[in-house]
């Protein structure tokens, strides 16, 4: 499978499943501004709390063929096998699908993601070791400790700025290098004062 980053901003998602799992997925892609509808005929009282707070779509009934037929993404989380087995059979193989508890029945397997404001970093063993992925993303969790999110956020920053600025693209190239010395992402102090830099040179 080929890794990608994917912009659901304003996609329809729909979600096969109102339990445990179903919600799981509905949060990881919380804060992504899709458009999430869940179908299915039990609904548990914490997914309809969230779907109702967030403004999501529910559809209590089973699920079927139909309610993908306009979904960027459609992700398969009932708690029956053989539910999930007969909608992914009956979906468009140009669409892309997750099948929760067989992944090899979709095209897409969500991975353990660590983010840190702009930084994002996943990785997936494609089903072979759910513990593994684990494992590493919380390895991953302790090496991107907090101090990311704010470095990453100047890095961007000040790579917009850097691009307006009329300078020559060899010192563009020069400014942006030195933007990943350590002393950025550990001290905000260094980085107000790289800022001002920065703009001394507008």
């Amino acid at each position: 499978m080929q890794p990608l980053f994917i912009d659901l901003t304003s996609k329809k998602i729909v979600i096969a499943g109102g339990g445990r799992i179903a919600l799981r997925k509905a949060k990881t892609l919380d804060g992504e501004n899709a458009q999430i509808t869940f179908v299915a005929p039990v609904i548990s009282n914490d997914l309809i709390a969230f779907a109702r707070q967030r403004g999501y779509e529910l559809i209590q009934r089973e699920a079927s063929a139909d309610d993908f037929k306009d979904a960027f993404l459609s992700i398969l989380a009932t708690n029956e096998r053989e539910a999930n087995h007969a909608l992914a059979k009956s979906l468009d193989s140009g669409q892309l699908v997750c099948v929760v508890d067989e992944a090899g029945e979709g095209n897409v397997i969500f991975p353990a993601a660590v983010r840190r404001g702009p930084l994002q970093i996943a990785v997936t063993s494609n089903g072979a070791s759910p513990k593994l992925t684990r494992m590493l993303k919380n390895q991953l969790d302790d090496q991107f400790d907090e101090s990311w999110t704010g470095y990453s956020e100047f890095l961007g920053n000040c790579r917009d700025y850097i691009k307006k600025l009329s300078i020559p693209p060899s010192k563009k190239n020069e400014l942006l290098a030195e933007l990943l010395d350590e002393r950025y992402r550990l001290s905000e102090d260094d980085r107000e004062h790289k800022w001002a830099y920065l703009q001394s040179l507008a």
